[in-house]
């Protein structure tokens, strides 16, 4: 988050730089990575602004607490085109958690099939908002794996001092890759993790707004995610999951409310949707209560 001198944001010339760094390289795939609140969004949403025209670029928000595109514990993709950016098309991937941790896996493939979608179609650039968990072995050994996965052409650090030399080391000769350190805005206002769970709850509560109750048949359709241990009611009643299609894109997201093993039918809150287009069911380890207030991940 920024805040705004006189109700507008200063862009600082490190963002001038890179935007005129990627419109003369005419750059494929920009990868953001920094922590949390570091300003990685607002950078990417003024690069997408900047580059996006007569021909469409594409943004891809990887990072699910703080996701912009779809509801969070997902990651999304938007086309742009336009002065201003208009949206042109979406595409959502469902991670199941607000952090990578525990879901790298699902972490990695998404925001890859997501990146796939791009390429195929040729939109250029795409800008990358990575999830903003980088501090510690685990996190570093993930987002090396998630770097190397994507394969950017160029790779924009955001970071006060040399927090992320860890990371980049393992980049700096490699061929076709760009390493662009920049330091964090001062206009970036650092919030709390209370304030951030409260926007995830803001969120959930707002895309459930309008949910009504439907039944999924057990019998012809994959599962597949965080699946319990169990066919207890107790362990899959409140949990996030996702609808999804043939390709394990979004559909919908939707809360169970009931498992019944007897008449074969999962119980589920759901925004209206289209049955006809749900081929699997991903499981998640979030669990929301009926008001949709965030409990736990697992």
């Amino acid at each position: 988050m920024f805040r705004c001198v006189n109700g507008e944001l200063i862009i600082p010339p490190a963002w001038e730089e890179l935007r005129a760094l990627l419109a003369d390289r005419d750059a494929g795939v920009v990868y953001v990575i920094g922590p949390t609140d570091s300003g990685k969004s607002t950078l990417c949403r003024f690069l997408l602004g900047k580059l996006a025209g007569p021909e469409p670029a594409a943004y891809l928000d990887a990072d699910t607490g703080q996701s912009t595109i779809g509801p969070p514990a997902t990651v999304g993709l938007v086309f742009c085109a336009g002065k201003p950016a208009r949206l042109i098309q979406t595409f959502l991937r469902f991670v199941g958690s607000t952090s990578p941790q525990g879901h790298m896996l699902q972490q990695l493939v998404s925001t890859a099939r997501l990146l796939d979608i791009a390429r195929e179609q040729g939109i250029r650039p795409v800008i990358i908002d990575s999830p903003g968990w980088v501090e510690g072995p685990v996190a570093e050994e993930f987002q090396i794996r998630m770097i190397d996965l994507l394969h950017p052409d160029i790779l924009v650090a955001i970071q006060k001092d040399s927090e992320l030399d860890g990371i980049l080391a393992n980049f700096r000769s490699r061929t076709g890759m760009t390493i662009r350190s920049i330091a964090p805005s001062p206009q970036v206002q650092v919030r709390s993790r209370a304030w951030r769970a409260r926007y995830r709850q803001e969120r959930f509560r707002t895309y459930f707004s309008g949910n009504i109750t439907i039944g999924i048949p057990l019998s012809g359709t994959g599962f597949h995610g965080r699946i319990p241990d169990s066919f207890r009611n107790e362990d899959w009643e409140n949990l996030l999951i996702a609808l999804c299609d043939q390709d394990m894109f979004v559909v919908s997201l939707a809360i169970v409310e009931k498992l019944d093993l007897i008449e074969g039918i999962l119980h589920i809150r759901s925004p209206p949707v289209d049955l006809s287009l749900v081929a699997s069911v991903q499981v998640g380890s979030i669990r929301l209560e009926p008001g949709v207030e965030f409990l736990t991940d697992e």
